[in-house]
Protein backbone atom coordinates (compact mmCIF):
# COMPACT_ATOMS: atom_id res chain seq x y z
CA UNK A 1 0.00 0.00 0.00
CA UNK A 2 1.30 3.41 -0.20
CA UNK A 3 3.13 4.34 2.32
CA UNK A 4 0.88 7.12 3.41
CA UNK A 5 -1.90 5.15 3.92
CA UNK A 6 -0.31 3.09 5.76
CA UNK A 7 0.85 4.60 8.16
CA UNK A 8 4.08 5.50 7.03
CA UNK A 9 5.30 9.17 5.51
CA UNK A 10 7.91 9.10 2.90
CA UNK A 11 8.78 11.73 -0.03
CA UNK A 12 8.40 8.91 -2.81
CA UNK A 13 4.50 8.48 -1.33
CA UNK A 14 4.08 12.06 -1.11
CA UNK A 15 4.73 12.54 -4.95
CA UNK A 16 2.58 9.40 -6.14
CA UNK A 17 -0.20 10.33 -3.41
CA UNK A 18 -2.31 13.14 -5.14
CA UNK A 19 -2.26 10.66 -8.57
CA UNK A 20 -3.10 7.48 -7.70
CA UNK A 21 -5.66 8.58 -5.19
CA UNK A 22 -7.28 10.65 -7.96
CA UNK A 23 -7.57 7.44 -10.11
CA UNK A 24 -8.40 5.31 -7.30
CA UNK A 25 -11.07 7.83 -6.32
CA UNK A 26 -12.57 7.82 -10.15
CA UNK A 27 -12.79 3.95 -9.89
CA UNK A 28 -14.64 3.72 -6.68
CA UNK A 29 -17.35 6.15 -7.37
CA UNK A 30 -17.97 5.14 -10.95
CA UNK A 31 -16.66 1.34 -11.31
CA UNK A 32 -17.53 -0.48 -7.46
CA UNK A 33 -20.50 -2.28 -9.00
CA UNK A 34 -18.63 -3.16 -12.73
CA UNK A 35 -15.54 -5.10 -13.26
CA UNK A 36 -12.03 -2.86 -13.44
CA UNK A 37 -9.68 -3.57 -16.44
CA UNK A 38 -6.24 -1.97 -16.55
CA UNK A 39 -4.06 -1.43 -19.40
CA UNK A 40 -0.79 -0.16 -18.91
CA UNK A 41 2.17 1.24 -20.84
CA UNK A 42 5.97 0.94 -20.40
CA UNK A 43 7.25 1.01 -16.94
CA UNK A 44 5.73 4.28 -15.86
CA UNK A 45 2.28 2.55 -16.30
CA UNK A 46 3.82 -0.74 -14.40
CA UNK A 47 4.44 1.64 -11.45
CA UNK A 48 0.70 3.26 -11.23
CA UNK A 49 -0.54 -0.62 -11.30
CA UNK A 50 1.79 -1.94 -8.72
CA UNK A 51 0.43 1.04 -6.60
CA UNK A 52 -3.29 0.73 -7.42
CA UNK A 53 -3.55 -3.55 -7.09
CA UNK A 54 -1.67 -2.93 -3.43
CA UNK A 55 -4.54 -0.01 -3.01
CA UNK A 56 -6.87 -2.30 -4.12
CA UNK A 57 -5.76 -5.81 -2.13
CA UNK A 58 -4.65 -4.25 1.06
CA UNK A 59 -6.81 -1.44 1.94
CA UNK A 60 -10.33 -2.03 3.01
CA UNK A 61 -11.94 0.94 1.76
CA UNK A 62 -11.65 -0.63 -1.70
CA UNK A 63 -12.30 -3.92 -1.27
CA UNK A 64 -15.96 -3.65 -3.14
CA UNK A 65 -13.60 -2.73 -6.27
CA UNK A 66 -12.98 -6.45 -8.61
CA UNK A 67 -9.58 -6.26 -10.79
CA UNK A 68 -10.91 -8.39 -13.69
CA UNK A 69 -7.80 -8.44 -16.28
CA UNK A 70 -4.32 -6.59 -16.54
CA UNK A 71 -2.87 -5.28 -20.01
CA UNK A 72 0.40 -4.72 -20.11
CA UNK A 73 2.01 -2.93 -23.14
CA UNK A 74 6.04 -2.73 -23.92
CA UNK A 75 6.63 -3.75 -19.97
CA UNK A 76 7.52 -4.59 -17.30
CA UNK A 77 11.27 -5.10 -16.92
CA UNK A 78 13.34 -4.53 -13.78
CA UNK A 79 14.50 -0.76 -13.31
CA UNK A 80 17.75 -0.07 -14.35
CA UNK A 81 19.63 3.96 -15.01
CA UNK A 82 20.78 3.28 -18.64
CA UNK A 83 16.77 1.74 -19.54
CA UNK A 84 15.56 5.20 -17.88
CA UNK A 85 17.73 7.32 -20.02
CA UNK A 86 17.17 5.55 -23.29
CA UNK A 87 13.32 5.50 -22.35
CA UNK A 88 13.48 9.78 -22.07
CA UNK A 89 15.29 9.70 -25.51
CA UNK A 90 12.90 7.93 -27.20
CA UNK A 91 10.17 10.44 -26.35
CA UNK A 92 11.70 13.60 -25.96
CA UNK A 93 11.60 16.24 -29.08
CA UNK A 94 13.70 19.09 -27.85
CA UNK A 95 16.61 19.94 -29.84
CA UNK A 96 19.89 18.23 -29.86
CA UNK A 97 21.75 19.99 -27.60
CA UNK A 98 19.03 20.66 -25.35
CA UNK A 99 17.92 16.56 -25.34
CA UNK A 100 21.47 15.11 -24.76
CA UNK A 101 21.93 17.67 -21.89
CA UNK A 102 18.96 17.42 -20.29
CA UNK A 103 19.30 13.61 -20.34
CA UNK A 104 23.03 13.63 -18.82
CA UNK A 105 21.68 15.80 -15.72
CA UNK A 106 19.09 12.72 -15.52
CA UNK A 107 21.72 10.55 -16.14
CA UNK A 108 23.42 12.17 -12.91
CA UNK A 109 20.53 12.45 -10.74
CA UNK A 110 19.57 8.83 -11.08
CA UNK A 111 23.33 7.43 -10.21
CA UNK A 112 23.11 9.62 -7.20
CA UNK A 113 19.74 8.27 -6.12
CA UNK A 114 21.33 4.86 -6.37
CA UNK A 115 24.55 5.29 -5.30
CA UNK A 116 22.53 7.35 -1.70
CA UNK A 117 20.41 4.39 -1.69
CA UNK A 118 22.98 2.03 -1.09
CA UNK A 119 24.99 4.07 0.92
CA UNK A 120 22.24 4.58 3.35
CA UNK A 121 19.15 2.05 3.32
CA UNK A 122 16.45 5.14 4.59
CA UNK A 123 17.29 6.79 1.25
CA UNK A 124 15.93 3.55 -0.97
CA UNK A 125 12.21 4.08 0.51
CA UNK A 126 12.74 7.76 -0.42
CA UNK A 127 14.51 8.02 -4.11
CA UNK A 128 13.50 4.23 -5.07
CA UNK A 129 10.85 2.16 -5.94
CA UNK A 130 13.01 -0.55 -5.42
CA UNK A 131 10.50 -3.61 -5.10
CA UNK A 132 8.79 -2.85 -8.06
CA UNK A 133 10.09 -6.25 -9.85
CA UNK A 134 9.60 -7.93 -6.74
CA UNK A 135 6.08 -7.00 -6.43
CA UNK A 136 5.20 -7.30 -10.04
CA UNK A 137 5.76 -10.78 -9.56
CA UNK A 138 4.07 -11.50 -6.17
CA UNK A 139 1.72 -9.32 -7.31
CA UNK A 140 -1.62 -10.91 -5.23
CA UNK A 141 -4.09 -9.77 -7.97
CA UNK A 142 -5.14 -13.54 -9.63
CA UNK A 143 -7.03 -12.18 -12.43
CA UNK A 144 -5.55 -13.16 -15.96
CA UNK A 145 -2.96 -11.49 -17.13
CA UNK A 146 -2.20 -10.16 -21.15
CA UNK A 147 1.36 -9.22 -22.57
CA UNK A 148 1.79 -7.39 -25.35
CA UNK A 149 5.79 -6.98 -26.23
CA UNK A 150 8.32 -7.05 -29.24
CA UNK A 151 11.45 -8.82 -29.35
CA UNK A 152 12.48 -5.40 -31.83
CA UNK A 153 11.94 -3.50 -28.20
CA UNK A 154 15.01 -1.06 -27.84
CA UNK A 155 13.73 0.05 -24.67
CA UNK A 156 12.73 -3.04 -22.46
CA UNK A 157 14.12 -6.41 -23.39
CA UNK A 158 11.53 -9.16 -24.49
CA UNK A 159 13.55 -11.89 -22.32
CA UNK A 160 12.50 -9.93 -18.94
CA UNK A 161 8.90 -9.97 -19.93
CA UNK A 162 8.89 -13.62 -20.48
CA UNK A 163 10.75 -14.00 -17.27
CA UNK A 164 7.94 -12.58 -15.52
CA UNK A 165 5.29 -14.47 -17.68
CA UNK A 166 6.83 -17.49 -16.52
CA UNK A 167 6.45 -16.60 -12.94
CA UNK A 168 3.02 -15.51 -12.69
CA UNK A 169 2.22 -18.69 -14.46
CA UNK A 170 3.74 -20.20 -11.71
CA UNK A 171 1.45 -19.16 -9.32
CA UNK A 172 -1.54 -20.24 -10.97
CA UNK A 173 -2.23 -16.86 -13.00
CA UNK A 174 -4.15 -17.11 -16.38
CA UNK A 175 -1.78 -15.75 -18.33
CA UNK A 176 -1.93 -14.67 -22.25
CA UNK A 177 0.91 -13.37 -24.06
CA UNK A 178 1.32 -11.37 -28.28
CA UNK A 179 4.59 -11.46 -29.15
CA UNK A 180 6.09 -9.22 -32.22
CA UNK A 181 9.53 -9.11 -34.41
CA UNK A 182 9.67 -6.06 -35.40
CA UNK A 183 7.54 -3.48 -33.62
CA UNK A 184 9.41 -0.93 -31.37
CA UNK A 185 8.56 0.14 -28.35
CA UNK A 186 4.61 1.21 -27.10
CA UNK A 187 4.65 1.13 -30.77
CA UNK A 188 2.30 -2.61 -31.40
CA UNK A 189 -0.63 -1.04 -32.12
CA UNK A 190 0.87 1.21 -34.71
CA UNK A 191 2.53 -1.47 -36.38
CA UNK A 192 0.44 -4.19 -35.36
CA UNK A 193 -3.30 -2.87 -35.58
CA UNK A 194 -5.82 -6.00 -36.11
CA UNK A 195 -3.58 -8.37 -34.23
CA UNK A 196 -3.49 -5.99 -31.28
CA UNK A 197 -6.84 -5.27 -31.12
CA UNK A 198 -7.66 -8.66 -31.67
CA UNK A 199 -5.54 -9.56 -28.73
CA UNK A 200 -7.18 -7.22 -26.70
CA UNK A 201 -11.03 -8.13 -27.12
CA UNK A 202 -10.28 -12.12 -26.96
CA UNK A 203 -8.59 -11.24 -23.48
CA UNK A 204 -11.47 -8.64 -22.50
CA UNK A 205 -13.71 -11.66 -23.69
CA UNK A 206 -12.52 -14.34 -22.19
CA UNK A 207 -12.14 -12.15 -18.81
CA UNK A 208 -15.89 -11.60 -18.25
CA UNK A 209 -16.51 -15.24 -18.95
CA UNK A 210 -13.98 -17.08 -16.84
CA UNK A 211 -15.03 -14.16 -14.01
CA UNK A 212 -11.93 -14.77 -12.02
CA UNK A 213 -12.69 -12.43 -9.17
CA UNK A 214 -9.28 -10.17 -7.57
CA UNK A 215 -8.11 -12.40 -4.25
CA UNK A 216 -8.51 -8.91 -1.51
Amino acid sequence: MLEILAGKFTIRATILMHFNLMVIFICWCAFQDNPVFVHAFSNGGCRVYRHLSDLIHNCKQFTSLTLCGVIFDSAPSKLKILRGYRVYASICNFPFFVKYFVAACLFLWLAFAMAMSRCIPFMQQILLDDNFWVFLCEDPARCPQLYLYSVGDAVIPYSEIEDLIAVRRSRGVQVLAQRWDDSAHVSHLIAHRETYVMACLDFLQRCLNVAVPSVH
